[in-house]
């Protein structure tokens, strides 16, 4: 996908976030189920997070009620999610935000190691895959020895519910023929009406990305929403360990 196409594509999203953050935050109040399931997976001695994709802080939330008191870096594109994230993380937590286009080369530059790396329900919005194996690949960089990355992706195309909220890209203003075959355009309707770019990734493309990546897939299931299979989480670790 070329540089415009994408540009195009992450200034819908912003508009969406920065139009709907209070509403989107506000859907999120509860933790995934899915988050329960990831426990078991933390690495030994977890004292150090990232949050790319961090949106409102929901999975640091959750961690920090699973009793977690280390270092809380949260990033992401949309600076009003983040003023909302810092406002609803424990005061006590010891919690860092920072404004990143995760689409751009060098997103996570300067932040140094993690013990965990969280991406969730995040890589479906970075438009072009050659975008999304690079953020992967950053992201498997970042990671100290023995960290692990948690990874979710929306498996909406499963679901008829969420089909629906399919609608053409024209309604977008944007020509189709510009994309890539899984990018899709999907409503909001909670709080207000907006757009949303969104990519399709299922569980065979995980795992070429995490190939790519030199990452290897330690463990995936499905989980979330009314039918308990909405989402599909990856963990994930360097593959020479």
């Amino acid at each position: 996908m070329d540089d415009m196409s994408a540009e195009k594509l992450l200034e819908l999203n912003r508009r969406f976030y920065n139009k709907l953050a209070d509403p989107f935050a506000d859907s999120r109040h509860q933790p995934a189920p899915g988050f329960s399931r990831l426990l078991a997976y933390l690495p030994e001695g977890c004292d150090s997070v990232l949050d790319v994709g961090c949106g409102e802080g929901r999975f640091g939330r959750f961690l920090a009620e699973e009793g977690f008191d280390g270092a809380y870096r949260g990033i992401d594109f949309s600076e009003k999610l983040l003023v909302a994230a810092a406002a609803r993380l424990p005061a006590d937590l010891d919690s860092a935000f920072r404004v990143r286009n995760l689409a751009a080369e060098g997103a996570l530059d300067g932040l140094g190691r993690f013990s965990l790396i969280a991406c969730l329900a995040v890589l479906q919005h970075v438009p072009g895959r050659e975008r999304r194996a690079r953020l992967l690949r950053e992201m498997g960089e970042h990671l100290q020895p023995e960290g692990r990355l948690f990874l979710s992706t929306w498996q909406f195309l499963d679901s008829p519910r969420q089909r629906e909220k399919i609608v053409p890209w024209e309604e977008a203003g944007l020509d189709p023929a510009v994309l890539e075959p899984d990018d899709y355009l999907l409503t909001w309707r909670s709080g207000g009406f907006g757009l949303r770019y969104v990519v399709y990734i299922n569980a065979a493309e995980t795992e070429r990305l995490a190939t790519e990546a030199g990452l290897r897939i330690v463990d995936s299931f499905r989980a979330d929403g009314r039918e308990g299979d909405l989402n599909l989480y990856t963990v994930l670790e360097a593959a020479s360990l």
